[in-house]
């Protein structure tokens, strides 16, 4: 389908100076403007001093120099009046007066009636000069009849004089002069302006450049005094920058921790693989402790992937809905054997679908993680369930189990890295509140209380509406 010219997109610049773009697209059309002006007062004054031209050149034909025809050919002046030439000729082109260096009339230029004005353009010397000839008869009788031959007369003025210069067009009373100081001053208003804001943005670009002051909110108000309309773009930069640079800051001391403890069972790996070479422990005992070492360094690895799909959730932007039971129940599947293994109670509970927005998978992790801290501090033959509840406003996944509690002073630092308590790792219950705050909901942790005992404990993981 062909766009017509009003649905296409505008043209932008894609580079170069802002200070040049505006300045070109300002004063290229004013100055374009004040050409076409000059353009068109030159040639209406060139049309007006032409016509005045050929009529001084008229009047000047009529009027001819008494002088110049009364006189003997050799003694008359070549040029009574300066920056005009005359000559009187025969028919046959011999000149009877006036000035030498004005040629005789073309044969290509007739001349007939007396009294015509003819006008055409010749050379005297090195200069281009516009004629006008005429058939002139005298006026002497003799007995009744015309005793004289009649004469040809030219008059010519400078072909230069036709064409205005820039001081006689700016000087005359055409405005140009008007115009042009006028452009002049326009030009040097947009210049300034165009300085004006190339400096609001270098102020701008200073402004973000400084370090942030207290809460990033408001900051670029604080920070920067050019123009308001600037003003958000630049809140919105400081921002920007404010959170990348906590991200990094937060990146770097999750790989510094991740180093550390990645490190530590890699050094027991290579611990316990001399000990087994150097027969301080039997191959059996050996392989056994090794494949712990390993389990726990692969699932460290695995969670420590878990924190990098969490960072890709959180650019998404709008998620889809899932279903929390069907993830609750493929979650529970696949943790079944360790149910199992501890013969534990356990039940499913709530609607058949529940929609929250989210990413499959990494709901998938955060129930399997939640689940995984509830066996694990569930005792044997004990009791713990996962109970979906959809209530106004707000929906809910509550994983309850039978353990001990949590507390207070562990409460505060359990959703930290690396801050498990025995036998973890440190970063599930990290990454569950991680990948919770990337979808919109939020993770707690509650002592489940009767009768002021701790009976188990509640994860809470909620959406608001």
């Amino acid at each position: 389908m062909t766009l017509r010219w009003w649905q296409r997109r505008p043209w932008r610049p894609r580079g170069g100076s802002l200070q040049r773009v505006l300045l070109v697209g300002w004063l290229a059309p004013l100055w374009g403007l004040v050409a076409v002006i000059c353009v068109v007062q030159w040639a209406y004054q060139a049309q007006h001093d032409a016509a005045a031209q050929d009529e001084a050149l008229r009047q000047a034909l009529a009027h001819w120099p008494a002088d110049l025809s009364a006189e003997p050919a050799a003694s008359l002046p070549a040029q009574p009046v300066p920056g005009v030439w005359y000559r009187e000729s025969n028919l046959d082109g011999e000149r009877l007066a006036g000035s030498a260096d004005l040629p005789r009339v073309p044969p290509t230029e007739v001349v007939r009636d007396p009294g015509a004005v003819h006008f055409y353009l010749a050379q005297v010397g090195d200069q281009l000069v516009r004629v006008a000839v005429t058939l002139y008869q005298p006026t002497g009788v003799k007995e009744g009849q015309a005793v004289a031959a009649p004469v040809v007369r030219q008059a010519a003025r400078p072909l230069g004089e036709r064409l205005p210069g820039a001081r006689r067009l700016l000087g005359g009373g055409s405005g140009l002069w008007w115009v042009v100081l006028l452009a002049l001053a326009m030009t040097t208003v947009a210049v300034l302006l165009a300085r004006a804001a190339s400096g609001w943005l270098r102020h701008a670009d200073v402004s973000l450049m400084r370090p942030p002051i207290g809460d990033v909110v408001g900051t670029a108000e604080r920070i920067y005094e050019g123009p308001s309309e600037l003003a958000p773009a630049v809140q919105h930069f400081a921002e920007l920058q404010h959170s990348q640079s906590r991200w990094i800051e937060e990146q770097r001391r999750f790989l510094a921790d991740a180093t550390h403890q990645l490190r530590t069972p890699m050094a027991v790996l290579r611990t316990q693989l001399q000990a087994a070479m150097a027969g301080d422990m039997l191959v059996g005992d050996a392989l056994q402790q090794m494949l712990h070492t390993v389990d726990r360094a692969s699932g460290l690895a695995n969670q420590l992937l878990s924190l990098s799909k969490v960072e890709q959730l959180k650019r998404m932007g709008e998620l889809p809905n899932v279903d929390l039971n069907a993830i609750a129940r493929e979650a529970v599947m696949e943790l079944a054997p360790l149910i199992a293994a501890k013969r534990l109670d356990f039940a499913l509970e709530g609607p058949d679908t529940l929609w929250a927005p989210g990413d499959a998978a990494l709901l998938g992790e955060l129930m399997r993680n939640l689940l995984a801290n509830a066996i694990h501090h569930t005792p044997t033959h004990g009791r713990l369930g996962v109970l979906l509840r959809d209530s106004t406003g707000r929906r809910e996944v509550l994983v309850w189990d039978e353990g001990p509690g949590i507390d207070d002073a562990v409460r505060q630092r359990l959703f930290q890295p690396f801050s498990a308590g025995k036998g973890g790792v440190g970063l599930g219950l990290s990454i569950c509140r991680q990948i919770a705050e990337a979808m919109g909901a939020q993770v707690t942790l509650f002592n489940r209380m009767d009768a002021g005992q701790v009976i188990g404990v509640d994860a809470v993981v909620a959406w608001e509406e």
